[in-house]
């Protein structure tokens, strides 16, 4: 029973990572490798990781601010 309960922590490890990861540059499936072998820290890698929807703000006069 041991084998089976360590199985579970580790794909729930992985889970979380790749869902952490999910909308992030780190992605899925890096988030998922990390919380895999990391547990908490590879949680806060890729949660420290860049955004992918980080809106980007224009310049709305066109660049000439006369």
């Amino acid at each position: 029973m041991d084998g089976i309960g360590i199985i579970i922590v580790l794909i729930v490890r992985a889970g979380i990572g790749a869902w952490i990861g999910n909308n992030r540059q780190i992605g899925n499936i890096w988030g998922a490798v990390l919380g895999l072998f990391l547990g908490i820290i590879g949680w806060i890698i890729a949660a420290c990781s860049k955004k992918n929807n980080t809106p980007m703000f224009t310049d709305a006069h066109g660049g000439d601010n006369k």
